[in-house]
């Protein structure tokens, strides 16, 4: 018998290089295959412990096959049918319990790997990340490839997908990368607070923050000036259905006599696009980049969402679908106004009304209404778009923020004549507000007229339900607050590090999680508009204003205090 792998020199067991070439290229792939089969059963929640050994024995018995066969032309078949048919046959299992989008060996899933669009980035080793990065090009919709492409090819692209996926895991609403000697830093803004990351060795961070900066189109050699730019991100998540939560069965006839039980349908997996704001900055250790994530799927657009009580969600309905005036909201930086006013944009008929906004930038996208992006390098000024837009006929003027002297008395004229103007200002509460005006040199009287009602608001974060604990409040403090001391039994408040038993996976141990929105809301009548003319001092206006029957901000704190879904520690903290 001729030895297997035999050249024509002679008796001897020689192997033959294009066999021997075939052999091991059908090894690597099967082991391949058996890699993907294992992460693909996790992913899913398939049965591994039954697929992954039929994997292994279906490769050992056809390389067996392989050196006890005597005719290669036989065996080698025989290792391609022994080595990829148990892999197959998963792939026949599986394609059923997942979407169409995941389904693999099929039309689309060929036609989307010819295009080069993969389902998700999974680049070199490690967990399968369920993150595509989108450039977007000069703003618009369309996928700028190009960029995607140079991201890719970067060493850091694979740290870059698993920071962002991390930051989304956490609920983080911006991703901050700070340079040192020897590391970049990593913080998430979570629930308001920034909390560390995994930091990277420098080099590193250099390479991941530029390819956020590729993504961006900004300019990678410019170190020290600042720039800003977006992309956007597709990002798969599971989420629970009907079937998730177990239903009864349903009999197939009258003549079924199985008993009813229960059944489950497969988790459903969605992709959301999640918008990415970026902004760098130079410093005199090296360039830092600030993130924000805007998820458009948790757009709020009922104000109930923001925490409000059902009285004054009610009182700003009112004011915001009156016909003319200008409504204001205030508050630091990050206390969630935009937010709101995406809230009011949606109580109106967008049907009816043209409703024009200006933005920097534009953060959340609205059916039915006209939003304009300032651009200062181009030109595109607040208040050059706000005189442009009063020539389109609109009913409800939307401004970012008002700045400057020129922008918030356009606001007021446009208020003055007809229009509903909503727009935000930084100011610590609604009498600071109407200061900042003035400090604008704004007059009196312009402010009196055209003023309708200001919003003041603060974001606290809410107690993690699952360990907040309960104790009995110092009567005392409760005297301060002017609460009943014989009528408030507990307050709740986030346990202390020598109270924690075992971690908390809710929160992670920060006691908190998720935030609701304290408000206070000056609505101007006639009499604080005759004080407003007067110019009067801060203290006057504040005076007034509770005569009015303005609740403060603290005031409403506490009720969210005495509800249990804050602590008067968190109040204290952003409403002194």
């Amino acid at each position: 018998m001729e030895p297997l792998f035999a050249l024509s020199r002679g008796p001897g067991f020689y192997f033959h290089p294009l066999k021997l070439g075939g052999v091991l290229a059908v090894y690597l792939i099967w082991v391949k295959v058996c890699w993907w089969v294992n992460r693909d059963c996790r992913e899913h929640s398939l049965p591994g412990a039954v697929w992954n050994p039929s994997q292994l024995i279906g490769g050992l018995l056809g390389i067996a096959m392989v050196f006890t066969l005597p005719v290669f032309e036989i065996a080698f078949p025989v290792l391609l049918l022994l080595s990829l048919s148990p892999s197959l046959v998963y792939v026949v299992y599986r394609n059923p319990k997942v979407d169409d989008e995941q389904k693999v060996l099929t039309l689309r899933h060929f036609q989307r790997l010819l295009s080069g669009k993969s389902r998700a980035v999974d680049k070199g080793p490690g967990r399968f990340i369920p993150v595509r990065f989108i450039g977007k090009s000069g703003g618009g919709k369309d996928e700028d490839a190009t960029r995607v492409r140079r991201a890719e090819e970067s060493s850091g692209y694979r740290l870059a997908i698993e920071m962002v996926h991390d930051a989304i895991q956490k609920r983080a609403t911006d991703i901050h990368m700070e340079p040192t000697q020897d590391e970049m830093t990593v913080r998430f803004r979570i629930d308001g607070i920034l909390q560390p990351g995994t930091p990277m060795p420098r080099d590193q961070g250099d390479g991941v923050l530029n390819i956020f900066k590729v993504l961006a189109d900004l300019d990678i050699t410019e170190k020290r000036k600042a720039q800003d730019g977006s992309f956007s991100a597709e990002v798969q998540a599971i989420v629970e259905t009907l079937g998730n939560k177990r239903r009864p069965k349903k009999k197939q006839n009258d003549d079924d006599d199985e008993p009813l039980g229960m059944t489950e349908e497969k988790p459903k997996m969605i992709t959301r696009q999640i918008d990415f704001r970026v902004a760098t900055a130079g410093s005199v250790i090296g360039e830092k980049l600030v993130m924000r994530i805007l998820d458009r799927s948790k757009q709020v657009t009922d104000l109930a969402q923001l925490g409000m009580k059902l009285k004054l969600s009610d009182q700003i309905r009112g004011v915001v679908t009156q016909p003319h005036g200008l409504f204001i909201v205030c508050g630091p930086t990050g206390s969630g106004k935009s937010t709101t006013l995406c809230a009011c944009l949606f109580q109106l008929d967008r049907n009816q009304k043209n409703i024009i906004t200006v933005e920097n930038p534009v953060e959340y996208h609205i059916d039915g209404v006209t939003q304009i992006e300032v651009n200062p390098k181009a030109g595109k000024t607040f208040a050059s778009e706000l005189r442009s837009i009063l020539r389109q006929d609109p009913d409800v003027i939307y401004i970012g923020e008002v700045r400057d002297k020129e922008t918030a008395e356009i606001a007021c004229q446009a208020a003055q004549t007809g229009h509903m103007v909503f727009t935000t200002l930084h100011a610590n509460d609604t009498v600071t507000a109407i200061g900042r005006l003035l400090e604008l040199d704004v007059k009196p009287f312009v402010i009196a007229s055209s003023l309708t009602a200001v919003l003041g608001q603060r974001l606290v974060r809410l107690l993690c339900p699952k360990c907040k604990v309960a104790y009995r409040p110092n009567p005392e403090l409760l005297r301060r607050m002017n609460l009943p001391a014989d009528k408030i039994k507990q307050f709740y408040r986030a346990r202390r590090e020598e109270e924690r038993t075992a971690p908390c996976e809710n929160c992670n141990d920060t006691g908190y999680r998720g935030r609701t929105g304290v408000f206070e809301l000056l609505v101007i009548n006639d009499r604080f508009r005759e004080l407003i003319k007067a110019d009067p001092s801060p203290e006057a206006l504040k005076q007034e204003a509770l005569k009015g029957g303005m609740i403060m901000l603290l005031q409403d704190g506490i009720r969210v205090v005495i509800s249990g879904e804050t602590s008067i520690d968190e109040i204290q903290r952003v409403a002194k």
